[in-house]
């Protein structure tokens, strides 16, 4: 394995495309210790968050400017393709199917997608068996994409002078960063479930050891609390986002913090509902499988209450995922001010995994693998 090499290797530059920030990580490694060379990260205004061509925009330019700044080296990267942008799915299809998979997947996927399946990137791969109507049948992780966005998202990363050797969703990061940091602890025979609470996004990644088994993506995560801090206090969006922090960043509990978390108590039940459906259906298809421990990431999961009362209703042990831990941090480092050495940093699993993987069993793109325009001179 490359991660395992005696000599030192500076791996890809991670670059994370969220919808509300960038984030950029670079890991070396050598002789299987893995050193974190540099780490970067840019906010992206409110009025971006939902434009996606004015975001790619101003990704491009921060781009250019963190590698030009923030320590690292060389220009491969990997990306992941930004939730929105992708579908995933677990579709079943008959044994006998098993040597033209391909085509029985497209036939699954055929009116399920907002563009014609003739036009999307699809990756997949086995993850399970079980019979249906007694006919055993194959069930295979699918993860489809639309082939002008994702050249898009290339297209802007070779406009910011980054070249793409590899594509990755944010759920496979997530479990590439973490049995690659944990795999001791981590075997085959154990079922983790890792929540990725973003702003605009919850992202739900099942592993069966290292394999990502079942993944999903939720449209609901921070905004849609914020936006009900908003809706009753009457108050804009910003500055429930402010009152919010506000409160939560206060180290000593108040009442005042009790009263915003009966103000959102509705939304973290309807998170959760959403969870204990996915739940409930990998427990339908593995049903060997009981998951051991949750692990909380993304901004969201600074909030240790809101992890708290998620893990409650689930019923499951949990913890704040902290990718860095693990990883040696190179006194030549440069960081961003939000990384704190002393604390957990669940908001770069995706970053820190897409610089680690290389993960052949993942559904990860090589970029050669799509006709993309030529590089563009960098932005200024």
């Amino acid at each position: 394995m490359w991660l395992k090499e005696n000599r030192a290797k500076h791996l890809p530059i991670g670059v994370d495309l969220g919808s509300s920030s960038l984030k950029m990580a670079q890991v070396e490694s050598s002789g299987g210790i893995l050193e974190l060379l540099a780490a970067k990260s840019a906010e992206i205004p409110p009025e971006y968050h939902d434009d996606p061509n004015r975001r790619l925009g101003f990704q491009s330019k921060k781009i250019h400017h963190i590698l030009k700044s923030g320590g690292f080296k060389g220009h491969k990267a990997i990306l992941s393709l930004p939730a929105a942008l992708t579908s995933i799915q677990q579709v079943k299809i008959p044994m006998a199917m098993s040597n033209n998979a391909d085509e029985a997947v497209k036939a699954e996927l055929n009116g399920k997608l907002s563009y014609p399946v003739e036009d999307a990137i699809i990756r997949h791969y086995l993850v399970g068996k079980v019979y249906d109507n007694g006919e055993e049948m194959q069930v295979r992780f699918v993860v489809a994409a639309s082939r002008s966005e994702t050249n898009a998202c290339i297209n802007m990363a070779h406009h910011a002078k980054l070249e793409v050797v590899g594509l990755d969703i944010e759920a496979c990061a997530i479990v590439e960063c973490f049995t690659r940091l944990f795999s001791q602890g981590i075997g085959k025979s154990h079922t983790t479930l890792f929540i990725d609470i973003g702003w605009t996004g919850t992202q739900i990644a099942l592993a069966h050891g290292e394999k990502l088994a079942f993944a999903r993506n939720l449209p609901v995560g921070g905004r849609n609390l914020d936006q009900t801090v908003a809706d009753v206090l009457k108050i804009p969006i910003a500055q429930a986002c402010r009152v919010r922090r506000k409160m939560l960043d206060d180290k000593n509990k108040s009442e005042a913090e009790d009263d915003l978390f009966r103000l959102l108590d509705v939304k973290i039940v309807e998170i959760s509902d959403e969870i204990i459906k996915c739940l409930r259906y990998h427990e339908s298809v593995f049903t060997d499988r009981a998951i051991e421990r949750v692990i909380f990431l993304g901004g969201q999961a600074h909030n240790s209450r809101l992890c708290e009362s998620i893990a409650r209703r689930l019923n499951l042990p949990a913890q704040v995922g902290d990718p860095m831990a693990g990883i040696k941090w190179s006194p030549q480092g440069q960081w961003c001010p939000q990384i704190d050495q002393q604390k957990p940093n669940p908001s770069w699993a995706v970053a820190v995994g897409l610089s680690m993987s290389a993960n052949l069993t993942s559904p990860k793109t090589n970029a050669d693998e799509i006709e993309t325009p030529a590089p563009a001179e960098a932005a200024n």
